[in-house]
């Protein structure tokens, strides 16, 4: 299915843009969307959340519903949540670094079919499976048979094949491998390392750190001040950060980015015996979570629906389109009659290379996410340290949804009732994207 062109965003004028929605946001009409967010902030039957915003816009390129509502906590203190305030956006930072790996993949020549290994500086193999070669398609769609293993994040300073070698620091005793009768290419686990990997070989494929390669040929093409573990950000935005909270004894406790270090200084996981390891200590290609290109990309909700405009307008002439249509193609389908992987509850029922592809099943445990046509939208969903976000757009009609709230905990979620989301999500994508 093809997408139609964005009409009116023909070429990129991030200027004109932000100056509409600065607009859009001064107007009378904020107070008014910031009241409807109420049933998000307050879901019946759950604990409250600290904040949420919202950008939904048609086809046509205009905003159909935004808004802002509850507070942020940050290094700028307590105050209102804004859509143009940076938060770490969880796991739809994967696809967002696909969107740079791809094209980088094809220049190359690299084939997603072929033996990842090749790319990566080591020799990966399932140890149930030493014949079978591990794909760079693998890795990208979680159907690699890997796991995250209890020294998930590997440190600055340390090789990620040591998660995979008998003889490797990490090994964690096999950990990082699913059990024998999840054949890699066959079952889909969602495991953070497998993107981990994946920078892994854009550092050997392009000979340039992840996290500056993201930026040359990606966010600054697209103008925008956002990086992985808040790198190239510039310090006015670092100083309007929000930290990912949860509630605790009646009180938002800080989870991640409560203090942000100053530009251009950049925070790491360290070795516990090596605490004074900077990005200077790390070796090109040898271990992509230094990043953290599974979830540490910093950017607004506003940065987000400059994004969705990009994927629904077929890269806009940053990411090619051939890229794109291969992102969104299905590489793996949840088949219940005969289970082929780990739903999380039915919320991951579709998956392509670095995007979710919801097939629209309904049901508490479906993933009809957007009503009937839930199967034409592409994207990817956030969830850590009490961030939940997405980051989606129907490849039919152009329309486009961003979205984060805060404050979400771990567990005792309240659930919706339509789908495998939550009850704040249900209620803010009902409110973003109204049904017949």
């Amino acid at each position: 299915m093809r997408l139609r062109e964005v009409s009116g965003m023909t070429s990129l004028d991030r200027r004109a843009f932000a100056l509409g929605l600065g607009a859009l946001i001064s107007s009378a009409d904020q107070a008014r969307a910031a009241a409807a967010l109420d049933p998000v902030l307050s879901p019946p039957g759950g604990p409250p959340m600290a904040s949420a915003g919202v950008i939904t816009r048609g086809g046509d390129g205009n905003i159909s519903f935004r808004g802002a509502a509850g507070l942020a906590f940050g290094p700028a203190g307590p105050r209102p949540f804004a859509l143009d305030q940076p938060f770490r956006v969880a796991s739809v930072s994967k696809m967002i670094a696909t969107a740079g790996f791809l094209p980088l993949a094809a220049r190359a020549g690299l084939d997603l079919d072929g033996d990842a290994s090749d790319r990566l500086g080591f020799k990966l193999r399932h140890p149930a499976h030493p014949d079978l070669a591990i794909t760079p398609r693998m890795l990208l769609s979680h159907t690699s048979g890997l796991r995250n293993g209890p020294s998930y994040p590997v440190p600055l300073g340390h090789r990620l094949a040591e998660d995979f070698q008998p003889d490797g620091r990490h090994y964690d005793g096999g950990a990082w491998f699913g059990p024998a009768e999840h054949r890699p290419g066959d079952w889909f686990a969602y495991a953070d390392v497998n993107f981990a990997l994946v920078a892994q070989m854009l550092e050997r494929l392009s000979g340039e750190r992840f996290d500056l390669y993201l930026h040359r040929v990606l966010f600054q093409p697209l103008d925008l001040d956002i990086g992985y573990n808040w790198s190239g950000v510039s310090q006015a935005k670092r100083a309007q950060a929000c930290a990912a909270v949860h509630l605790m004894d009646g009180a938002w406790v800080p989870q991640v980015d409560w203090s942000v270090p100053p530009f251009p200084t950049l925070p790491f996981t360290r070795p516990a015996d090596q605490p004074g390891l900077t990005e200077a200590d790390h070796k090109l290609g040898e271990n992509g979570f230094v990043f953290s290109p599974q979830g540490g990309l910093r950017l607004s909700v506003a940065d987000m629906d400059w994004l969705a405009r990009m994927f629904a307008g077929h890269g806009q002439g940053v990411v090619p389109r051939r890229a794109l249509e291969a992102m969104q193609a299905r590489a793996w389908t949840y088949d219940p009659a005969r289970p082929n992987g780990e739903t999380d509850n039915g919320l991951l029922q579709g998956y392509g290379l670095g995007c979710e592809a919801p097939l629209g099943r309904p049901g508490p445990k479906g993933d009809a996410f957007f009503g009937a046509d839930t199967a034409d939208w592409r994207g990817h969903f956030g969830d850590a340290y009490g961030w939940i976000t997405g980051l989606f757009w129907n490849r039919r009609d152009g329309r486009t949804l961003v979205y984060a709230i805060n404050g979400m905990p771990d567990t005792g979620r309240p659930p919706a009732r339509n789908s495998s989301l939550t009850a704040p999500e249900e209620a803010l994508i009902g409110l973003a994207l109204p049904r017949a």
